[in-house]
């Protein structure tokens, strides 16, 4: 009579399992915008937090393709970026 729940156990590993899944996908998603000639921006997604894309001069998140990222704000980013240290 173990307090071990094989159910329970097995459950938590198949949400691991669908989470890294999710991860490898979205990695996978992320490598194909970089061998594309797309760029990956210092900035992150509000919504996933993953790094924001800029595509055909769209800035996106390749995630959850979150594309509320207006190009007012990431020329801004870039420009800051340009600024280097002062």
């Amino acid at each position: 009579m173990s307090d071990f729940d094989k159910e329970a156990e097995r459950e938590k590993l198949r949400e691991k399992y669908e989470r890294d899944q999710e991860k490898r996908e979205s990695t996978q998603r992320m490598s194909e915008l970089l061998l594309k000639g797309a760029t990956m921006t210092n900035r992150h997604c509000d919504a996933c937090g993953d790094p924001i894309f800029r595509y055909q001069g769209q800035a996106f998140c390749p995630t959850c393709q979150n594309a509320r990222v207006d190009d007012e704000a990431a020329d801004s980013a870039r420009n800051a970026g340009d600024a280097g240290g002062d």
